[in-house]
């Protein structure tokens, strides 16, 4: 990996190793500055009788063993009992639970003799939400009670009943639900999770991949699951609580599509079957329509649509895992990336499930977990997305890099070494552009006598020779045209007495380096000196080259022959006029 791509990656881990810390020392007290008690028993009955003031489960009916509350099929009782109340310093004055659905939710203000007063809520009745997926209910008057009874209708999951409580608020400034600390993590969070879309748009815009374009998906849903998730959309917009349980809901399954995207996309190829493709993409989208299915609000669901919608990520999870195994035995070396970050996700997923399903895990501390199991899958996905980059920018500069030499081996004379006439044309243009005005061609005298006399071989030693002269000056290119013709272009100053140097050590290097031949090897050349705004095409410059070469033959041959175009530039109108003026005077 280059140095820019290591250190963008050292970036990335250092700072989701920073944020799992923060998000951790944050968020693992997690309760509310309003103090807090959760319920010491409770009760399962198929309905309520008794409608505003409901008849409370028989004594018998009770559990107080302090374990999780299972989703009745009618409702599910919690008793705030005297040794809870006892837990505060004042009297409480706000049920507090998850969101969740329910038909209605009965609080129940109880003393030493029995029910004093009750309230009843319906979902429509909801308009206070809290820090966090919470929501609130103002409690009736909580004058002499001793205890409070709650009974909730229909409850869709079982956290509405696990992660209840009664907080008190002693200052106007205390939050309910989590602390205002803990939410300003969160939405610091958010903004670490918004600052890897700019990174990924920007090489979606240079590298047009699939696999970064499913990345931004998955860190923008990502992004919208834990502004859901967390109750910090109800900062920002006001929805009702059906509306934000159905939207709360959906929002876990969209990551989970185009993360898949993003895992199918990212492998390099031939490391997964094409049947492992396709099952897996299927698995997702299946995940999505079934997870979406267990969101309506149909009764017939209620009683175990709520597990099937916990469950349904898991044949995902599993098909996720077998293609890991499959992609590491074919050799993959992305898969690593994906593995780590599946198996935060996953980790973390299942301890949302166990909490949910209620198993007797309490608490904020799965949450914690899966919100640093986003931001390291965002992360982890982030480095992942530049280290295939990086791969695919080596690989690219090995192609170019064989392509220009290849190209190279095309453009150059095999015998000399220099540049051909396909060269020349080639990048004709461009040395005009860098400077090169002047083109002279180059011919041996006499060579057809050289090759008679002494033999190919001495002939193709000669050329190699004139082409090291040539490629001798470093503000000259040198061409072989073909046979012993040769095309210098040249630039910068005393062009003229550089060609001339270079004509005449032509001979001295043949006689130095050439051993068998018994006389001087001449050349004759001809120059045409071409500035900015004369004449700019190959074709013209290297007649009048070739003109000049032909007059030095018939001149006597061994010697140059030059000539500079000169660019005249006409006067304006107003110099004209002036000219006139003084003349007519």
């Amino acid at each position: 990996m280059s140095a820019p791509m290591k250190s963008a990656a050292i970036h990335w881990a250092t700072k989701a190793f920073g944020a799992v810390l923060l998000c951790m020392a944050a968020l693992l007290p997690i309760t509310a500055h309003a103090e807090d008690v959760r319920p010491g028993c409770w009760a399962a009955t198929s309905t309520v009788s008794g409608g505003d003031d409901p008849v409370l489960p028989r004594t018998d009916r009770w559990i107080c063993d302090g374990q999780a509350q299972e989703i009745a099929r009618g409702t599910s009782w919690l008793f705030f009992t005297p040794a809870d109340f006892a837990m505060l310093d004042t009297p409480p004055d706000h049920f507090v639970t998850d969101i969740g659905r329910f038909e209605r939710i009965h609080l129940i203000v109880m003393d030493a003799s029995g029910p004093l007063r009750s309230r009843a809520y319906s979902m429509r009745d909801v308009g206070t939400f809290v820090n966090g997926p919470k929501f609130a209910l103002p409690l009736p008057d909580m004058t002499r009670a001793t205890g409070l009874v709650v009974a909730i209708e229909k409850p869709w999951s079982p956290a509405i009943m696990s992660q209840a409580q009664l907080q008190t608020r002693h200052d106007i400034d205390d939050a309910l639900g989590w602390s205002n600390s803990a939410m300003l993590v969160l939405a610091l969070l958010v903004g670490l999770l918004a600052t890897p879309l700019a990174y990924n748009a920007a090489f979606y815009r240079i590298l047009r991949e699939p696999f970064v374009l499913w990345m931004l998906a998955a860190e923008i849903s990502m992004l919208a699951y834990v502004l859901v998730s967390s109750g910090l959309f109800h900062h920002i917009v006001d929805v009702s609580l059906p509306v934000s349980v159905s939207i709360s809901a959906l929002t876990l399954f969209a990551p989970m599509l185009f993360s898949t995207g993003f895992f199918l996309s990212y492998l390099e190829e031939r490391t997964l079957s094409e049947t492992m493709h396709q099952l897996l993409m299927s698995t997702a989208i299946a995940t999505g329509i079934v997870g979406a299915f267990f969101c309506l609000p149909m009764e017939f669901l209620r009683p175990y649509g709520h597990d099937l919608f916990l469950g349904a990520p898991v044949p995902l999870l599993v098909a996720v895992a077998a293609a890991c195994v499959m992609a590491a035995r074919n050799g993959s070396n992305a898969v690593w990336f994906q593995a780590a970050s599946w198996t935060a996700l996953a980790v973390s997923a299942l301890a949302v499930m166990a909490r949910s399903s209620g198993m007797g895990i309490a608490g904020a501390w799965p949450d914690i977990l899966l919100y640093a199991a986003i931001f390291a899958h965002v992360a982890i996905g982030s480095i992942a997305v530049v280290y295939r980059v990086d791969i695919m920018r080596r690989e690219r500069e090995r192609v170019n890099a064989r392509l220009e030499s290849l190209t190279n081996l095309i453009d150059l004379d095999p015998l000399t070494g220099i540049f051909n006439r396909r060269a020349l044309e080639q990048r004709f243009a461009e040395l005009r552009s860098d400077g090169f005005h002047a083109l002279a061609v180059v011919d041996l005298d006499h060579f057809k006598q050289v090759n008679d006399r002494f033999g190919h071989t001495v002939g193709d030693r000669v050329l190699q020779e004139v082409a090291a002269v040539l490629a001798s000056d470093k503000d000259a290119i040198a061409f072989r045209m073909g046979g012993e013709e040769f095309v210098i272009m040249l630039r910068g100053a005393q062009i003229q007495q550089r060609a001339e140097q270079l004509r005449r050590a032509i001979t001295i290097r043949i006689a130095n380096e050439v051993d068998g031949i018994d006389g001087p090897i001449t050349a004759s050349m001809g120059l045409i000196e071409s500035p900015p705004g004369g004449i700019s095409s190959m074709r013209q410059l290297y007649s009048q080259a070739d003109r000049l070469l032909y007059e030095a033959k018939y001149s006597g041959r061994n010697r140059l022959i030059t000539e500079r175009i000169q660019v005249f530039t006409p006067p304006s109108r107003e110099r004209r006029m002036k000219d006139r003026r003084r003349e007519s005077a």
